[in-house]
């Protein structure tokens, strides 16, 4: 029984290593302001490299990526669990058509500021 335990503690230890790039988790202390208002509901997900995965399941409701050097857009495949974590399809997800923005404006570890669709600033604070 231990050595199953041992296996499955290994796979996934290396499944995590392997996707780090597409795994995005929840950054509880994250918060998202829109035009200078904080939105309630959205929740900021991190992966490794602190790319951001914006969702907000109020109206209006949204999922938004934003990438190191991508353009901000919505995620064209995305599996998540919700308020916990979510799983891209790539290492740099593909978009869909239509939806792509901007570039970030200000990208690091505590902070990112972009704009959206209609051109709105949008800043997110992260841990």
């Amino acid at each position: 029984m231990r050595k199953i335990i041992l296996v499955v503690a290994l796979l996934a230890v290396v499944f995590l290593v392997w996707n780090r790039q597409r795994i995005y988790v929840r950054d509880p202390l994250g918060s998202v302001a829109r035009d200078g208002a904080k939105e309630s509901g959205a929740q900021a997900y991190i992966n490794a490299s602190n790319d951001v995965l914006l969702t907000n399941y109020n109206a209006p409701m949204y999922v938004s990526l934003v990438q190191h050097g991508e353009r901000v857009g919505t995620p064209a495949e995305i599996h998540c669990l919700a308020y916990v974590a979510c799983l891209l399809d790539a290492d740099v997800a593909t978009l869909l058509k239509g939806s792509e923005g901007a570039k970030a404006t200000l990208m690091n570890e505590k902070r990112v500021e972009f704009r959206d669709g209609e051109g709105r600033p949008v800043v997110v604070v992260l841990r």
